[in-house]
């Protein structure tokens, strides 16, 4: 087995678009990792445990997104009956692991950290990582909410700054029994892989059919994960007030998607699944503490929270939309010969009124509720603008990503994944030292204007492609035309 092979294996399950989106998250994150880490340096050895968060933070990162790749590759050699295949992937993992909690563990040793604890946190980073992708859905869901829990653990158990030792104690056990649920997962995945429907089927193979059926084409898959949710989860449309006399909300009901109206049981049952899932982060968030942002973490966190709103909402819109006005959307067509839609003018403009309005309106509650932010923290101009920017670039996003769909302007979806990973990059640093970082502004004052200017960098070619999208609209003789 050639060391080259083993490291490009993962690799190799994945798309080349795929790759070239993954590599340049992990580029982010590596910049992030050590733009922090220079902005928050601690005197002495103190830095080392913030360092051991880090790269855990990463190695989860990097086995959910990159290992768990190997998986189906296992699978794959199973049905196939290529042991040769088989073996290189056990091999493959063992490589990773060596240099991705190995390595570091020993680098950190000799700059003076506890060699033992790293070792552990590492591990338990990349076994989360990897539990996400490859236990069933309905276990595979709950690992997102242990690193909220893990901000609070140190109320009732031992921690690494606090008691290496005692953390040690019941973090090699669980590290261990939780390495041995996702060997138990991995082997049921690859010997019933095909046999697994629902709640039981990993993330991993649920995403893989997701790349069968085409991550933003048709409508096929939208079908198929609406039927997966149990019966009272599925949405009830309210067709009252729809027909010819009610064109915006009739356009509405066929566009479908979360702004499609729904009866008040429907909105009720939805709102209550969506609150309970909050109420459970706010209560492993906040860990018994009893001010303002304690359920959120910190003030720097709520920033963030809002600030990454905005774009998905984007995204999500952007996608239920180019599904469809795709060319192989045959039902596209027949809104046409809906009663009651008026002329070609008049009917773009109700098409953006029924696509935009419901979202955006979110979108200005996230504005809202970051001007209040700001009055309640009286931050300065700086930061104020850096918060409001970002709000701003999800509302850009949402509005030339809708116009370029109506307008047929070509929008491929790397360009896509480029604008939220900008967007992200953006928001990750804007926002924590916009609330929590004055003193750092304060020490480096063209840190402010920099991410000024990269903000505006984002929102003119978005402002572009809305304007391109408005002239494309214009430019058509009915909006009901798939794009190629």
């Amino acid at each position: 087995m050639k060391a080259w092979r083993l490291l490009m294996l993962p690799w190799m399950a994945l798309s080349r678009g795929s790759r070239r989106v993954l590599a340049i998250v992990a580029l982010i994150a590596i910049v992030l990792m050590l733009v922090g880490g220079v902005l928050s340096h601690k005197p002495g050895t103190a830095w080392l445990q913030d360092a051991i968060y880090g790269i855990a933070a990463f190695d989860c990162m990097a086995w959910a997104a990159l290992m768990s790749q190997a998986l189906l590759l296992a699978r794959e050699a199973h049905q196939l009956r290529l042991p040769v295949l088989g073996r290189e992937v056990n091999a493959s993992l063992a490589l990773y692991a060596l240099l991705t909690i190995g390595l570091p563990a020993l680098l950190l040793a000799w700059l003076g950290g506890n060699g033992a604890v790293a070792l552990v946190e590492l591990a338990m980073g990349a076994g989360l990582g990897l539990a996400y992708s490859t236990l069933p859905y309905f276990l595979g869901m709950w690992v997102c909410l242990i690193p909220m829990l893990g901000r609070n653990l140190g109320r009732w158990l031992p921690m690494p700054d606090t008691s290496p030792t005692g953390f040690l104690a019941w973090a090699a056990p669980g590290a261990a029994a939780l390495g041995l649920l996702v060997a138990l997962s991995w082997r049921r995945t690859v010997r019933r892989g095909g046999a697994l429907e629902g709640m039981y089927k990993p993330i991993m193979l649920n995403l893989r059919t997701l790349a069968w059926y085409g991550r933003g084409g048709g409508t096929n898959i939208e079908s198929r994960l609406i039927g997966q949710r149990a019966r009272w989860l599925q949405p009830t449309a309210d067709l009252r007030r729809s027909g010819p006399g009610h064109v915006l909300r009739s356009l509405r009901m066929a566009l479908g998607g979360w702004s499609m109206p729904q009866t008040t049981a429907s909105r009720l049952r939805q709102a209550g699944v969506l609150l309970a899932g909050l109420a459970l982060v706010i209560v492993l968030s906040s860990g018994g503490r009893a001010d303002v942002f304690a359920v959120f973490g910190d003030a720097g966190m709520l920033a963030l929270y809002l600030g990454v709103a905005g774009p998905i909402l984007a995204i999500v819109h952007a996608q239920t939309l180019r599904r469809r006005w795709r060319r192989d959307n045959a039902e596209l067509p027949l809104l046409a010969l809906l009663p009651g839609l008026g002329g070609a003018a008049r009917l773009r403009h109700d098409l953006l009124r029924a696509s935009l309005l419901p979202t955006l309106a979110v979108q200005l509650l996230a504005l809202l509720a970051t001007c209040g932010l700001i009055g309640w923290l009286r931050l300065d101009a700086g930061s104020s603008a850096l918060l409001l920017l970002g709000q701003f670039a999800g509302i850009a996003m949402l509005t030339g990503f809708t116009l370029a769909t109506l307008g047929g302007v070509a929008l491929h979806e790397g360009a896509l994944i480029v604008f939220i990973i900008a967007d992200t990059f953006l928001t990750g640093v804007s926002a924590p030292l916009a609330v929590l970082g004055t003193h750092l502004l304060s020490r480096h004052p063209f840190a402010t204007p920099i991410l000024v200017v990269l903000w505006v960098c984002l929102l003119v070619p978005l402002l572009r492609l809305g304007l391109r999208g408005w002239r494309g609209l214009q430019r058509r003789p009915h909006p009901f035309l798939a794009n190629v």
